[in-house]
């Protein structure tokens, strides 16, 4: 006996050891960047023309009846004047009437092009909750305040700055740059990004690399960092909504059926709760992990230095909080419930959505056929409401485009670490993803939790420091990508 917990004493010694000696292991990606090449600006004026775009109310709303294309129209038209270096080198397109096309020649023609896409319109906004008007496009505090300063109008003019004052510096690409600007990508981007990259495909315009948003600069995050950490998308979920419907007899509550249709609906919905997708960490959520690693406090280095034998662990204690739990599961959320006339009346039918974010790895045929297994109630119907979409391909992170977007990352935020990650949310990134495999999805924001929830919430805004910067990245990036 005594020798039997002395050979186990030993093993539980040789594991630790393995375990703290992989976890010891240096990261090696921390080396100083080389300097950004300088740009200029003008500060007060990069910061007035970005003020006057957000003063335009380019929003989506779901009803096509409540938008005002015009307002998209007055904003084409201040893009068109504050730009001149932009609008007299680069060809300028509408397309579908509100969405726009820049192309900015090679000077190699034949090498395929970098395409920088972003999106004019934003979601709705309640004025009386807001600190300032959400379309006054104030700069008080140090930051611009309203919607479109983190979702997405930071990106359109910080794109457009960049190219302008590259332009006025005599930048001359080599390879052909687009700048595709949609107009409805909060309601699917049909109409806008779908339709530019149709329009590419049609052209047979061959692309090297599309960046979009999607990641930012998050600090205080990303659990055990207390680093920057540039989230890269490289791939983003899919999503479907299903309907779940079932019928009854109806008549008066007095006689109830042992099953009414609200209970079926109801009994479908708390199986689905109960019985979730199963989490996984691989591909693009585990790229994330691999590249902090090294960069964690402990206990959480050691946990993800060994995966091989932590995996389950860490995959629980991921999967107990929402904001993680998305990034390793298909999740599946109850939005609506509709049934029923009067409180004494039986419901004749009941009819509930559920909305699904698809896992790589998965697709929308798949997770509807794991549904109906088990909710296993042949009177709930399920069906797709609207259209769903599979996830994006995952874009690879080894290649000269992914590493000329980190590297311009590294060159503008020294401290923060570039790491791949997966989207939960959708962007149009997705329309393009069949016109390249290097689609890449990163904002320059830095983000703290508290921001985040000003993305779609009350008192969106930007550091005016941190929107000047991110003018400076769109044209290191581009430096980079067009060369």
């Amino acid at each position: 006996m005594k020798r039997a917990l002395l050979l186990a004493g030993s093993l539980v010694l040789i594991l630790a050891a393995v375990l703290i000696g992989r976890a010891a292991r240096p990261g090696g990606q921390r080396a100083s960047p080389p300097a950004a090449e300088p740009l200029a600006l003008d500060s007060a004026r990069v910061l007035e023309r970005f003020a006057a775009a957000i003063r335009i109310s380019t929003v989506s709303e779901d009803d096509p009846g409540r938008r005002d294309p015009q307002q998209f129209v007055a904003l084409h038209q201040l893009l068109g004047a504050v730009f001149p270096h932009v609008q007299g080198r680069l060809v300028r397109e509408t397309v579908n009437r509100y969405s726009l096309l820049y192309t900015w020649p090679g000077t190699n023609s034949g090498a395929a092009g970098v395409l920088l896409t972003a999106h004019q319109d934003v979601v709705p906004a309640e004025s009386a909750k807001w600190s300032h008007p959400p379309f006054s496009g104030e700069i008080a505090g140090g930051y611009v305040w309203g919607r479109g300063t983190l979702d997405d109008k930071v990106a359109v003019l910080g794109i457009l700055e960049a190219v302008d004052a590259l332009v006025a510096e005599g930048f001359r690409p080599r390879r052909p740059v687009y700048l595709a600007f949609g107009h409805d990508e909060e309601v699917g981007g049909e109409a806008g990004a779908a339709a530019i990259a149709a329009l590419l495909r049609a052209r047979h315009v061959p692309l090297e690399v599309v960046v979009d948003e999607g990641g930012a600069i998050l600090q205080g995050v990303v659990p055990g960092v207390a680093a920057p950490v540039a989230t890269v998308g490289v791939a983003e979920k899919g999503s479907v909504t299903l309907a779940l419907t079932a019928h009854g007899a109806g008549g008066h509550s007095s006689m109830p059926p042992p099953r009414s249709a609200i209970g079926r609906v109801s009994r479908a919905i708390d199986r689905l709760e109960n019985d979730p997708f199963p989490a996984r960490l691989d591909g693009a959520n585990l790229g994330l992990f691999e590249a902090v690693g090294p960069e964690m406090a402990w206990p959480y280095r050691v946990l993800f230095a060994n995966l091989w034998l932590t995996r389950p662990l860490v995959l629980r204690a991921l999967t107990a909080q929402p904001s993680t739990a998305a990034a390793v599961r298909t999740t599946l959320a109850p939005t609506m419930l509709q049934a029923g006339v009067k409180e004494n009346v039986l419901a004749p039918s009941a009819r509930a959505l559920v909305n699904l974010r698809i896992l790589p790895g998965e697709t929308v045929s798949s997770v509807i056929e794991r549904v109906r297994r088990v909710i296993d109630d042949s009177a709930v119907a399920v069906s797709v409401e609207g259209q769903g979409d599979d996830p994006s391909p995952v874009s690879p992170s080894d290649t000269a485009p992914f590493r000329a977007v980190t590297g311009a990352i590294r060159q503008i935020y020294p401290a923060a670490i570039p790491a791949p990650f997966l989207v939960v949310g959708a962007t149009d990134a997705r329309h393009y993803a069949g016109l390249t495999r290097n689609v890449y999805r990163f904002a320059p924001l830095p983000l703290t939790g508290a921001d985040l929830d000003r993305l779609h919430g009350v008192d969106e805004r930007i550091a005016v420091v941190d929107y000047l910067r991110a003018v400076r990245w769109y044209a290191q990036v581009i430096r980079r990508l067009a060369r």
